[in-house]
């Protein structure tokens, strides 16, 4: 059983990596396309036709796959009305509040796949490629944040000091 979870622990933390260096490459993408933009407007008084949607794609993107991130390290969802009261209480709650993330990102992630369809239909004019890769960013954020909120709860129970707190709120 232990080997099990340590072979879990290894799989999901390869894939937080990766999907942090997803999100900074993207980051970065949205920085370099605007300054390119600004320089292009300002410098060479010529604007980029494809410089505003492929930033609007970074950002999606980035901002999809900074759920998961935050959702993985306890960041998203810090309840304090229950610190202090009994544990029962506690890891009933918590349980609750897991399950409807869980929910909402199933449900998302459904709604994503189905909207694929329908975005990939689409072109994104400038850039000349599907907006179907804009939507995309829905089912993956969501199928991800999905995996790493039942990752938590299942750590809240078996292995509660893995479980992060905000180092904010161990300070009070």
């Amino acid at each position: 059983m232990k080997s099990a979870t340590n072979v879990v622990k290894k799989v999901l933390d390869t894939v937080e990596r990766a999907v942090m260096l997803a999100a900074v490459v993207s980051l970065a993408v949205i920085v370099l396309t605007v300054v390119w933009q600004v320089f292009a407007r300002y410098v060479t008084s010529q604007s980029t036709s494809w410089a505003p949607e492929l930033a609007q794609t970074a950002f999606v993107w980035t901002a999809l796959l900074a759920i998961p991130l935050g959702t993985r390290s306890g960041r998203h969802m810090l309840v304090d009305i229950w610190r202090g009261r009994s544990e029962t209480l506690q890891k009933l709650m918590f349980t609750l509040a897991s399950v409807a993330v869980m929910l909402i990102c199933l449900a998302l992630f459904v709604y994503g796949i189905e909207m694929l369809a329908t975005s990939s239909q689409r072109k994104l004019s400038s850039l000349g490629i599907s907006s179907g890769w804009q939507m995309a960013a829905v089912p993956v954020g969501f199928g991800l944040s999905f995996i790493f909120q039942l990752e938590v709860l299942v750590r809240r129970f078996i292995a509660p000091a893995t479980v992060e707190v905000d180092p904010v709120e161990q300070a009070l």
